[in-house]
């Protein structure tokens, strides 16, 4: 009798053991359903960043025409903050990490602003260019002076130059210490020469701010670690917030090496013999001719139909190459509007577009907003392109094409070539897919039509004989936009 009453309690027992075991399995079932959604919520946020404006960036790495040295190029189209930048990038680790930590300094400040502007509410569109030039000297050293332009909505933008230098096989990053054979007397002469010469020219005195004048020329190393070595010169930057207002760019301030070869080391001095003249070079007259016999005098039938194809930002190697191989297939003639900065490492191919028959198109030396800019910083960027150009391929270029299309009178005194525009943007810096370039084309391409198009964008390159095909096929020739306008001669 006394077993009965313990077999009642141990099945109390048993049920809640029960209860507790079934508790703790539907516990267990809910986390297992939080986690297992949890990726879901990963994807969601990949999604999300890939829309941001921040995902059209492309970055592109490539070989100059100086041994050892690529070029890193970062561009973002986007309409609220569009950015251009290249810089160098070597074998010597320390002289990269220098240069990316300065540019990604500028780009960082700049994505700031325009995203802190956008959470304003402020309605203003930036735009940050960043472009290089490289200067080398007879010693090995290259100087790598690399101009900024940044401007995000305001009154005033940041204009600023920054030289690096570096010795192409040694690595070492060379400073003015190292320029000066005795440091601290050969400074002080130096900064005399630097005053003379700031004093001396017209141009520099006007933009001269004389209560910054005394500090910034002064004899400290700071004062004169802004410089890059040329053959026969040395030239110092400053920047237009330090010693110039107003300035076309960044002051520069050149002294001859001749003149202070007692200051330098040795190694860097100018040897004392007679410099032979320079090789004689072809006449205006002799380039005419060149270039009239080079021309395609193939006459545009007023009955067929005919589409102008445009390439802007170029050139760049494997795109580039790619699209002058897949022109020359389809027989096409096209005009490339290239930029001084890539011009200046690409000669070889602007010669290659030349010779094959193609326009040659101005598009500015970095890709600034030209209606932002002074009279005097837009003949600066259309003249040094045009003469890039000119140097690579023997020929002016004939057109000129302002970036983002945006122009006004001021952008159309400063220059003699037609300015051409476009009515058919096929997005290829948005979308980047091949594909969307064709049908892009079907549905707005039109008898007569510029279409527009950019040669450092792979997804282009690749695409183009896509389109190339689909055009002939519907009765198009191909044209340079000058033919188009009948503006060829």
């Amino acid at each position: 009798m006394s077993a009965h009453p313990r077999s009642k309690k141990r099945g109390r027992w048993i049920d809640i053991t029960f209860v507790i075991a079934i508790l703790t399995l539907t516990g267990l079932t809910l986390l297992l359903l939080v986690f297992s959604n949890s990726p879901k919520v990963e994807k969601d946020k990949d999604k999300v960043t890939a829309n941001d404006p921040a995902s059209s960036e492309e970055i592109n790495e490539s070989d100059s025409v100086y041994p050892g040295i690529r070029i890193i190029t970062e561009t973002s189209n986007d309409t609220k903050n569009p950015y251009a930048i290249q810089f160098p990038q070597s074998n010597v680790p320390e002289f990269n990490e220098t240069v990316k930590a300065y540019t990604s300094k500028l780009k960082k400040m700049y994505l700031n602003e325009t995203a802190y502007l956008k959470e304003s509410n402020v309605k203003r569109k930036g735009e940050l260019n960043i472009s290089f030039e490289v200067f080398q000297h007879t010693t090995g050293y290259y100087s790598f002076v690399i101009h900024s332009d940044m401007y995000t909505g305001g009154a005033n933008g940041l204009s600023e130059t920054k030289v690096f230098r570096l010795h192409s096989q040694s690595g070492q990053m060379l400073e003015m210490k190292d320029l000066l054979a005795n440091n601290e007397k050969s400074l002080v002469k130096l900064a005399t020469k630097v005053r003379e010469s700031i004093t001396s020219d017209k141009q520099l005195r006007a933009y001269l701010l004389q209560k910054q004048f005394a500090e910034k020329t002064a004899p400290t190393w700071d004062n004169y670690a802004n410089f890059a070595l040329k053959k026969d010169s040395i030239e110092f930057y400053y920047n237009d917030y330090e010693i110039a207002a107003g300035a076309a760019g960044s002051p520069i301030v050149s002294i001859p090496l001749e003149s202070i070869n007692d200051l330098i080391a040795d190694s860097f001095k100018l040897p004392k013999v007679a410099i032979n003249p320079p090789p004689t070079v072809p006449t205006k007259e002799d380039k005419k001719v060149t270039e009239k016999q080079q021309t395609d005098d193939k006459a545009v039938s007023g009955t067929e139909k005919v589409v102008a194809l445009t390439f802007d930002d170029g050139p760049n190697p494997e795109s580039t190459r790619l699209i002058l191989d897949t022109l020359k297939k389809y027989h096409a003639k096209a005009t490339f509007f290239m930029l001084g900065s890539r011009v200046s490492f690409y000669p070889e191919i602007v010669k290659e577009m030349k010779e094959a028959g193609h326009e040659l198109g101005n598009h500015t030396w970095n890709h600034p907003d030209l209606t932002k800019a002074s009279p005097e910083k837009i003949a600066l960027e259309i003249n040094n392109t045009s003469n890039a150009i000119e140097e690579a391929s023997g020929s002016k270029p004939t057109v000129f094409r302002p970036p983002y299309g945006a122009v006004n009178n001021s952008v159309r005194a400063q220059t003699t070539m037609p300015i051409i525009l476009w009515d058919v943007d096929t997005l290829d810096w948005k979308y980047r897919d091949a594909n969307h370039l064709l049908e892009h084309v079907k549905k707005h391409v039109k008898d007569g039509s510029t279409v527009l198009m950019h040669d450092i964008h792979m997804s282009t390159a690749e695409g183009l004989d896509a389109v190339l095909a689909y055009l002939q096929g519907e009765g198009y020739s191909f044209v340079t936009v000058s033919e188009l306008k009948g503006q060829s001669k």
